[in-house]
């Protein structure tokens, strides 16, 4: 994207209604204090699926690799565990307490390479409980990992936990199949991103009933997305989607800041002008993309913030109101 199209998107998304740029006053809803215990809760799931029956996951061979859990603590005194590896794909799901059949798919971050399990997942979905959602924590399988399945395996992931959350989990949970949003962040934000544009694509063979189900989720909430792996990309998330030396074929097949379908669900985009992981010219190109095709898109831009904040976020920047923004989003969708 040229500096003349960045400031035009920038001066544009000013004035359309649904938008904010450059956001600096915090609007209604859950105080700063009530977002942050999310992130100091230790509630973990009330249940974990795996995504496939056994024997018959798509996408091997399977690497040799062995999945592991790395368990740490951040300079707040905050758990951050990442998934490793990942050889058997999960869903985790947090039962809420006063479910509104609303369902949440969140698909953490990682650079393809490792998959967030606390911020950006598990944090996530007990905020989403608190408001009445069904959350359910992607733990994908990782491209980099060079699985045969290429850089399929995430979204063949992806796609069957969106058709598993629609079945119903065998009882397990009753969601409204019509109220289901994917939620992610980085290049979990890619991947939920592939899962709202990719919705022809048969990624696999039919397994079962569920498989009947729409992959297409209702509304997607991305975080600091990446959009591109062209020009200006998140240089590790490409190398571990595509490899050293990927394709301008390959590259333009995971690419969305061009050409989207006017299929694509309702998306809420959230960015921090000064980004330094993934360029703020990400959500503009996929904003501009999204406009163009008729689509409906909500962006919200800030000159303050971080990479992967999640609920972490300086309760002084106005992007840590991201989660208000996030509801108003989901009840005027009808996703909440």
């Amino acid at each position: 994207m040229t500096s003349t199209s960045r400031r035009r998107i920038l001066a544009a998304a000013a004035l359309l209604p649904g938008t904010v740029a450059a956001t600096r006053a915090f609007g209604q809803g859950v105080a700063l204090a009530d977002i942050a215990s999310f992130s100091k809760d230790t509630r973990e799931p009330d249940a974990i699926v795996p995504l496939w029956p056994a024997g018959r996951m798509p996408g091997g061979p399977v690497p040799n690799v062995k999945e592991a859990v790395d368990d740490q603590w951040d300079n707040a005194g905050l758990r951050y565990r990442v998934a490793e590896h990942v050889t058997r794909p999960t869903i985790s799901y947090f039962a809420p307490t006063n479910p509104t059949g609303a369902a949440v798919l969140i698909t953490p971050g990682g650079g393809y390479s490792r998959v967030g399990i606390d911020r950006e997942g598990y944090e996530s979905a007990r905020w989403m409980n608190s408001l009445g959602v069904a959350a359910f924590v992607l733990r994908y399988r990782l491209p980099a990992d060079r699985w045969g399945g290429g850089p399929l395996v995430a979204l063949q992931d992806a796609q069957r936990a969106m058709r598993l959350i629609r079945a119903g989990g065998a009882g397990r949970w009753s969601v409204d199949p019509r109220r289901v949003t994917v939620m992610g962040g980085s290049a979990g934000g890619h991947l939920a991103l592939s899962l709202a544009i990719k919705v022809y694509d048969r990624t696999y063979p039919e397994l079962d009933e569920a498989d009947h189900l729409l992959t297409r989720p209702d509304g997607a909430i991305l975080l600091y997305p990446v959009v591109t792996l062209g020009a200006g990309t998140h240089v590790g998330s490409r190398m571990a989607l595509l490899g050293p030396d990927p394709s301008p074929e390959a590259i333009a097949q995971w690419s969305f800041d061009r050409n989207v379908p006017g299929i694509t669900p309702p998306i809420l985009l959230v960015h921090a002008v000064h980004d330094r992981v993934v360029p703020v010219d990400h959500s503009l190109a996929l904003f501009g993309a999204v406009r163009a095709s008729g689509g409906a898109i909500d962006m919200h831009l800030f000159e303050e913030g971080a990479h992967g904040l999640g609920l972490r976020g300086d309760p002084a920047w106005p992007i840590s109101r991201w989660p208000d923004l996030a509801r108003q989003w989901q009840v005027r969708n009808g996703l909440a």
